[in-house]
């Protein structure tokens, strides 16, 4: 489901970079309701509760992907490939953190919600689901954040434009002219 999502949601994502923030949202909105069908869904119904699942798994694929690329959208244009370098390490590890935390606090740490029953783990999915749900707030927040005070480029970084489609930091620039993209047919450049 992860994977199947990616290939449908990631593309159309960066197709509209500029509403990550509800591609974002959205995918975490099918993780709540993932989470909510395998919550309260009755026990005689152990398809309902697959399909929970798959609904989060579903959820789950481009929401990493979009963080990433949101994030070096952003610090790319003020701080360069030292600023894409920082995203992504702060973006991986936040999420290698998150994903520590509610595996062993949540799930195998929280032995009065592990007991075997009809309620078996429903305080851990529903704290999944107040996490979840701070998540579609922070993107809200960073979205009226880059509204309010911009992303302008920094002048620090030799090469830099005020253009919105230039995304291309000075990596990519020589990536570009030592593999000789420049010149191929289907380059605006010759």
């Amino acid at each position: 489901m992860d994977l199947i999502a990616i290939l449908i949601v990631t593309p159309i994502s960066d197709r509209f970079h500029h509403h990550r923030a509800l591609f974002f949202s959205l995918a975490v909105c099918i993780q709540i309701a993932g989470l909510l069908t395998t919550t309260f869904a009755p026990r005689s119904q152990p398809w309902a509760r697959y399909g929970g699942l798959l609904m989060v798994g579903f959820g789950l694929g481009p929401t990493v992907p979009i963080c990433m690329t949101w994030g070096n959208e952003i610090f790319q244009r003020r701080h360069g490939e030292v600023g894409v370098a920082a995203a992504a390490a702060l973006i991986s590890g936040l999420g290698n953190l998150g994903t520590v935390v509610t595996t062993y606090a949540l799930y195998t740490g929280w032995p009065e919600d592990a007991k075997p029953g009809p309620h078996r783990y429903r305080k851990s999915n529903l704290v999944m689901i107040g996490i979840l749900c701070l998540s579609i707030l922070s993107s809200v927040i960073m979205t009226v954040g880059l509204k309010l005070a911009g992303n302008k480029p920094s002048n620090k970084i030799a090469g830099s434009s005020d253009t919105d489609d230039e995304f291309q930091d000075g990596a990519a620039r020589r990536e570009v002219h030592q593999r000789g993209f420049g010149k191929m047919w289907w380059s605006k450049s010759h």
